[in-house]
């Protein structure tokens, strides 16, 4: 075996593929110095065995006794709920406007583009913007993504609609989730976050339900439009919210005592 480790640069660097004086006696070195670090990265763990719904009582005990986070996951079930039978009114929207199974299926691509997009301004957007000032500006743009439907008057418009309201969806996701890492303490991320998500999405199949009970009963347009009051609403919300408007920045949030 050589001493040395040959690396690779990427294609088309100039001497891609070279020799670095990087050993195998540096390399264990380095790794036997990994046993001298005695700094502790984990808290101290309770190893005793607890009863599950205690456990479940207790993250739901946090999450109530938080407002921000509290208003956050009735926020996020209020905008996943009504959405969650969005694929339904797409089908349907696209059907009525006669659109083939091939300009449908990049109906549905383009939400998967505008989720790329969304993903990729999550970062730039959290520098630039506060929380509350996300979460608000956020819901009102998921709002209006929705509303866009109900103006697909051909099913490219439909692909654009779909696109642009997708863009929304990760940056909504993101910013809350990484909030509430940060907000709850470590020993109760699990429990709080299952009660979380319980709150903000287990009420899908009801969304899905709902939609194809009002889609068989009014159409497309008008579900669209009944789906989107109760967004309207928390869009209201979440706007006068003074727990959201005044949530201090995601680097000096202060962990409550659990």
């Amino acid at each position: 075996l050589s001493k040395n480790i040959v690396i690779c640069m990427l294609p088309g660097e100039k001497n891609s593929c070279q020799p670095h004086k990087i050993s195998y006696k540096k390399i264990r070195h380095s790794s036997i110095s990994l046993f001298f670090i005695k700094v502790e990265f984990q808290g101290e763990r309770d190893a005793e065995p607890r009863k599950l719904w205690a456990e479940i009582g207790e993250g739901m005990s946090w999450l109530w006794h938080n407002p921000l986070m509290r208003f956050i996951a009735v926020l996020t079930f209020g905008l996943i709920t009504p959405c969650s039978g969005y694929v339904l009114v797409i089908i349907i929207l696209a059907r009525n406007l006669h659109a083939t199974n091939v300009v449908t299926g990049l109906i549905f691509a383009g939400g998967g583009i505008g989720s790329v997009v969304g993903a990729l301004l999550v970062v730039p957007l959290q520098k630039r913007f506060s929380f509350g000032q996300l979460m608000i500006g956020t819901a009102w743009l998921w709002v209006l993504g929705w509303l866009l439907y109900a103006f697909a008057i051909n099913p490219w418009v439909l692909l654009v609609a779909n696109l642009v309201g997708f863009v929304v969806v990760p940056v909504y996701m993101m910013v809350q989730f990484s909030y509430r890492l940060a907000l709850i303490p470590d020993r109760l991320q699990g429990r709080v976050n299952s009660v979380f998500r319980l709150i903000a999405f287990g009420s899908q199949p009801i969304g899905l339900a709902l939609t194809g009970a009002l889609l068989q009963f009014m159409g497309p347009v008008p579900t669209v439009i009944m789906l989107l009051l109760p967004q309207l609403f928390l869009a209201i919300a979440v706007t006068l919210n003074p727990h959201v408007r005044n949530a201090p920045p995601i680097g000096q949030v202060t962990l409550p005592i659990p």
